[in-house]
């Protein structure tokens, strides 16, 4: 039988030691009027200041090359990279912190939008985060 709590432990082990310390950002989504959520903000989204934020390891690796987490969109255009570098995030670093709320990505001076996020689950331990991450 596979042992995922012990391929989990190995998968973080991997990442933290391969991977660099980030700040995980929430942007601010608040509605202008709280009565009408659904008629959204005026203005662009901000990242919160002293809002939710979280400090991660994410090893970084790039979206082409190797191909791995690579997710392309096929429109009119032709086949198109949907990001441009892929973040591995382990799972049980974040000590049952819900990767989804998160908007950006703050590596150092360089702000990553997360475009989409995938999560390795077998069973009920999850693993790994892919983060789909665009400039």
């Amino acid at each position: 039988m596979v042992n995922f709590t012990a391929l989990a432990a190995t998968a973080k082990r991997l990442v933290e030691a391969n991977g660099r310390s980030v700040t995980l950002l929430k942007e601010n989504r608040v509605p202008d009027n709280a009565s009408e959520p659904w008629r959204g903000t005026s203005t662009e989204p901000a990242v919160l200041t002293g809002g939710d934020e979280q400090t991660a390891l994410v090893a970084f690796v790039p979206a082409s090359g190797s191909g791995f987490g690579r997710l392309a969109s096929d429109n009119q255009a032709g086949l198109q990279v949907q990001f441009d570098q892929v973040g591995l995030l382990a799972a049980s670093s974040l000590d049952g912190v819900d990767v989804e709320g998160f908007d950006r990505v703050l590596d150092g001076t360089t702000s990553w939008k997360i475009v989409t996020r995938g999560k390795l689950q077998p069973a009920t331990t999850p693993v790994l985060w892919v983060l789909g991450l665009k400039r």
